[in-house]
């Protein structure tokens, strides 16, 4: 899984989001999640090839073989079955 950080800055006019960093202005940090090839992000519910998070997200997402995000659910399913 690919991880690039992104800076999301307000404007008067709109939002601009960029790798760039800007001192001394406020901005929202941002994580943006690349699957490798052949796989799928997932938090669960969702499957994607990619996503931007806020930063405390990040942990939610984990990478699954492209097509398995069944298996993904089951086993979590199962360990919240055991508790």
């Amino acid at each position: 899984m690919k991880k690039v950080v992104i800076y999301r800055y307000l404007g008067t006019n709109g939002i601009i989001e960029t790798p760039v960093h800007l001192e001394d202005i406020y901005y929202t940090r941002l994580i943006q999640l690349t699957a490798d090839e052949g796989m799928m992000l997932t938090n669960g519910e969702i499957e994607k090839y990619t996503t931007t998070v806020p930063e405390e997200d990040v942990d939610l997402w984990t990478e699954v073989p492209k097509g398995q995000n069944w298996l993904y659910n089951y086993i979590n399913f199962s360990n919240i079955l055991k508790r």
